[in-house]
């Protein structure tokens, strides 16, 4: 019963019995704390969604993580997989072999750029190739990725609040009512919330952890070198970001996957600084890997960019419901080729028809970009290994909550179906087929770029304002 209603009843119940009088007194007096006990939470609710709280969240997020590596690292045993190998072609690279065909370890030869041997060589020099020491290290890179990750979302919810005051303005200027101001903080602080579980979703992934802090793959400090290009490229910093860029495509070539979001985005920003800053992306290349290219530049070549790999179906993740012969065959790998370029294509199109360029340069639209071109080529891919987890998973929670295309349950189902597929090993053609309908589901209301509830929101306070003007 609202609060004025009790006032009203209360003398009535009096005036007709003095019994029932403290019962109903009491029920009043207890609907009147509920009530204000659930004010308090809407307060603590719009209160701690302000700015201020940002960097609070985010520190706690970390020391969580902090905490929870450190019992991982202890807890649990490591599992071999790729260190040793990583050490014996390190060890081949600094006793003075420089041709690419000649380094190898025990999982077969070296086929990362140079900046890897750059990496694990400092690694084994620190380490002395000791596995709980390199863990240590490996934690301490995995929390400085989930600041970095935790700082592009951060960003993109403090655009989100500009875009909402911004709106704000409009409607007092306008003299809107002061309700449809009131929902829009509302809607903002909804917004941040549901940004903020889905940080929350970062920090609850069983594999992540473990391909960072129990299988030490390089996959895990690329992609923090080229999350760090990210947040420069969120700030407009584009051409610190290009180098970042460039030095995690020395580390793993996978990073190449968000090239073509990157080349968009350049031009966008400025089509006659676009060739310079590719320039500074391969100009970095050449400085890391010119050691390699004086000596045997066509084993550096190839083999540190081997676009013609060859893939072993016995580990494949995405794929395990297709036969081998399937898997293997070139007309396989031209289909999915074909199926990329086509949605990279779709996608960038429908982008540049169906965007402001303000919504494309701000850090929502980057972040987008950037993501969904990446993610398309996950989708696409002629394989997955557990590992390359790590290339994409960072973005799931930002591809699910920035997009209107499912109920709030459906994101956690979908995180939790691809959450599974890489928990099941080995692979098995059902948890292949759930990893692929979760991928597509989250990939299509990208590609068909539905409407951006931020943009359009503005959009029609805009017309509302401009209508309010007119008459």
């Amino acid at each position: 019963m609202p609060q004025g209603d009790s006032k009203v009843c209360a003398p009535l119940t009096i005036a007709n019995t003095n019994k029932q009088a403290p019962n109903k007194m009491s029920t009043a007096a207890s609907t009147q704390n509920s009530g204000s006990g659930g004010s308090a939470l809407m307060k603590a609710y719009h209160e701690l969604a302000k700015s201020q709280w940002d960097i609070p969240f985010m520190l706690m997020l970390l020391l969580a993580e902090f905490l929870l590596g450190v019992i991982i690292v202890w807890k649990v045993p490591y599992t071999e997989i790729d260190w040793i190998a990583y050490m014996q072609e390190v060890g081949m690279w600094l006793d003075g072999e420089y041709d690419y065909r000649n380094i190898y370890g025990d999982t077969g030869p070296l086929v990362y750029p140079a900046g890897f041997l750059y990496l694990y060589g400092a690694l084994k020099s620190i380490t002395d190739e000791d596995i709980p020491k390199a863990q240590i290290i490996f934690l301490f890179l995995y929390v400085m990725s989930q600041a970095i990750v935790f700082s592009l979302y951060t960003c993109v919810v403090r655009w989100q609040r500009q875009q909402k005051v911004g709106s704000s303005n409009i409607n007092i200027n306008t003299n809107a009512s002061s309700s449809s101001s009131s929902n829009s903080g509302s809607s903002t602080n909804h917004q941040v919330w549901l940004m903020r579980v889905a940080m929350g979703c970062l920090c609850l992934s069983k594999r992540y952890h473990s391909i960072f802090l129990l299988r030490l793959f390089n996959d895990a400090p690329t992609m923090m070198v080229a999350l760090a290009s990210f947040l420069c490229f969120m700030n407009h910093r584009w051409n610190i970001g290009c180098f970042f860029f460039s030095i995690a495509v020395s580390l793993k070539m996978n990073v190449l996957l968000f090239a073509p979001g990157l080349l968009y985005l350049l031009i966008q920003a400025s089509p006659k600084w676009t060739i310079p800053r590719l320039a500074i992306c391969g100009f970095t290349q050449v400085i890391l890997g010119a050691p390699f290219l004086a000596t045997y530049p066509v084993s550096y070549l190839r083999k540190a960019f081997e676009l013609d790999r060859k893939f072993t179906y016995k580990w494949t993740v995405n794929f395990k419901f297709l036969d081998e012969q399937t898997f293997l065959s070139s007309r396989w790998a031209l289909l999915l080729l074909t199926l990329h370029l086509s949605l990279l294509v779709i996608y960038h199109y429908r982008i540049h028809q169906n965007r402001r360029k303000e919504w494309i340069l701000s850090p929502k639209g980057i972040l987008s970009i950037l993501f969904v071109s990446n993610f398309v080529g996950i989708c696409c891919a002629r394989t997955l290994h557990y590992q390359f987890y790590s290339w994409y998973f960072p973005s799931l929670p930002f591809l699910l909550w920035t997009s209107n295309a499912h109920p709030l349950a459906a994101r956690f189902v979908i995180l939790l179906v691809i959450e599974l597929a890489y928990l099941t090993f080995p692979a098995t053609p059902t948890s292949s087929m759930m990893l692929q309908v979760a991928h597509f589901a989250t990939l299509v209301p990208h590609i068909m770029v539905l409407p951006d509830e931020d943009e359009t929101d503005q959009r029609r306070q805009q017309q509302d304002g401009s209508a309010k003007k007119s008459s």
